[in-house]
């Protein structure tokens, strides 16, 4: 702190010789005069003193006999008197400070959190919806009326941290986890067939059992009864609860025409492009008028420096024409694409046990059709609770 105040109001490096040193301190010691820094070198020595005291030292010094010269001069003052002349570093000095300060004041990089359901960029258009954006003061923005903004707007959030750190906005997450839908171990319920089935084994932990293994029974039928009758006729209910495996049939169709329209890219491709500068978008590319079917695509490139988003960066519009063509294609063609589209909807399969598939291919009016039907097991138990009125 000493020293930022000395180089503010500037202090000087100086040389004294002379007969009475001894005589010099004492004069500046009755005065008042702090110096700092003194080394001794024989009949010489040097000091550092405030520059507004230099004066008074050089009066002291003729009453001791003592002659001063100046080494140095440190500080603020004769910063600004050696650009005296240079009026525009001086103007652009102060300007580039001031404008720091305004700068300073606002926000001009939002960060949000990683999700899953909800859609960043839904987000961002959110908060301009609220009067957030790159540019908005700092001053305006009320965390506390933000976080409930923004947890009235979507359903599926279970908290919002907004966070203001200088210049930048951190808004924190968290979406919901919709637990499943299993009524609580003390109410009442059955155990019913989630879907037509073979039943191949059976683990009861509570209730009473209504079929047997080898039973075939249809979707929605009870499996495991709630309701117990005991010895002297009386009803209970309870919390049935248990694993039903059994055997299911799941059935994936698709076909493929040799012949048909899609629409394809025609290759065609309008850009724009503009900069991001602190809230603003600036074109660097002619903004042609976009006629005929085209669909967009967004790229937003931004600077990072140390993982710390910058408030500029680029954005890009890439507008691609597409059109209705007739596609021909080989029967070979026809059969690989229908193989690949079984591939993707078996993919919803992957957490049931495959027991074996059967595929039937057939050719109708030059139509490729694939059907494969899949033999799997499961467990098909399904709590059902018992309205108790």
């Amino acid at each position: 702190m000493l020293f930022i105040i000395r180089f503010f109001f500037g202090h000087v490096i100086f040389l004294a010789k002379g007969a009475f040193p001894e005589r010099f301190m004492n004069l500046t010691a009755q005065y008042g005069i702090s110096l700092w820094n003194i080394k001794k070198d024989k009949e010489i020595f040097v000091a550092h003193c405030m520059a507004s005291e230099y004066k008074t030292l050089r009066q002291l010094a003729k009453r001791s006999f003592m002659k001063l010269r100046i080494q140095k001069k440190v500080g603020m003052p004769f910063l600004l008197r050696r650009y005296k002349e240079r009026k525009g570093l001086l103007v652009g000095l102060i300007s580039f400070f001031i404008i720091i300060y305004l700068l300073s004041l606002r926000i001009w990089v939002i960060n949000i959190s990683e999700l899953e359901k909800l859609d960043r960029e839904e987000v961002r258009t959110a908060l301009v919806e609220l009067g957030i954006e790159p540019g908005t003061k700092s001053s305006r923005i009320n965390a506390s009326l933000l976080e409930n903004s923004l947890m009235k707007k979507y359903n599926n959030i279970s908290w919002v941290s907004a966070n203001v750190i200088g210049s930048r906005l951190d808004i924190e997450i968290k979406e919901k986890v919709d637990p499943p839908e299993i009524p609580e171990n003390d109410q009442p319920c059955n155990v019913k067939a989630s879907s037509d089935a073979y039943i191949t084994r059976m683990e009861i932990y509570a209730g009473n059992p209504e079929i047997h293994v080898g039973d075939a029974v249809q979707k929605g039928q009870l499996l495991v009864s709630g309701v117990l009758e005991d010895d002297f006729g009386r009803i209970n209910l309870c919390h049935a609860n248990a694993k039903i495996f059994a055997q299911t049939k799941k059935i994936l169709k698709t076909q493929v025409g040799l012949n048909s329209e899609e629409e394809q890219k025609t290759g065609r491709v309008k850009k724009r492009r503009s900069v991001r500068f602190f809230g603003l978008k600036i074109p660097i590319s002619i903004y042609w008028p976009i006629n005929g079917n085209y669909k967009k695509e967004v790229n937003n490139h931004t600077l990072k420096v140390l993982n710390e988003e910058l408030p500029f960066g680029f954005h890009e519009e890439l507008w691609y024409e597409y059109k209705l063509e007739k596609i021909k294609r080989t029967k070979d063609e026809a059969i690989s694409i229908a193989k690949e589209n079984i591939s993707k909807q078996e993919s919803k399969l992957k957490d049931i046990k495959i027991l074996n598939k059967e595929k039937i291919e057939k050719w109708i009016d030059g139509k490729f059709y694939l059907e494969v039907t899949y033999i799997c097991e499961e467990d098909i138990a399904m709590l059902d609770p018992i309205a108790i009125q």
